[in-house]
């Protein structure tokens, strides 16, 4: 699957948009092992075709279980193997405290076991999560008014409702 510049892709509640050396990602749905699949696939490619050093930031909405046992090992053999082509990777959890505090633990989790932890961060809010990731920001990463409108279009793409991100404050290059 290829993943062309500026175009959203969509695979069952999983939506994904790579522009210059971003992939911006929004997992709607559980975290599992198809779904899982097709995003490093998809990631695998933008590196393959594009030679950069990523920078990642994944939101994952109140609606998205976290990922099973077998999703679980996938993430770690995959991230295991994309692990140096990211130069940094934002996850954003979206809901309520206990939500977040398990997406939280997850990621964490894995980042550590990776060895990843310097250059993996979870993120309050979108806001918080585009600061973060704009901290790594290479001339091919996009301004962050573009992000923000990237982000809006992934939640729209998903039948999302708006997540009006013009009202968030001011971000690097906003």
């Amino acid at each position: 699957m290829q993943a062309p510049e500026g175009k959203i892709l969509l695979h069952d509640g999983v939506g994904m948009l790579q522009r210059g050396d971003a992939c911006l990602i929004v997992y709607q749905r559980a975290a599992r092992l198809e779904r899982t699949r097709w995003l490093f696939d998809v990631v695998d490619e933008v590196v393959a075709r594009t030679g950069f050093e990523l920078l990642g930031l994944m939101i994952v909405l109140p609606s998205a279980d976290p990922p099973d046992a077998p999703t679980h090992q996938e993430n770690f053999a995959r991230l295991r193997k994309l692990g140096p082509r990211v130069r940094r990777l934002v996850t954003v959890p979206v809901g309520n405290e206990f939500r977040t505090s398990v997406v939280r633990a997850v990621m964490r989790g894995l980042n550590i076991v990776l060895g990843h932890s310097g250059t993996r961060f979870i993120a309050n809010d979108v806001a918080d999560g585009v600061k973060r990731l704009l901290e790594a920001a290479s001339s091919r990463t996009p301004e962050a008014s573009q992000i923000f409108a990237d982000v809006r279009a992934l939640y729209l793409a998903l039948g999302e409702t708006d997540p009006h991100f013009e009202l968030v404050p001011k971000v690097r290059g906003n």
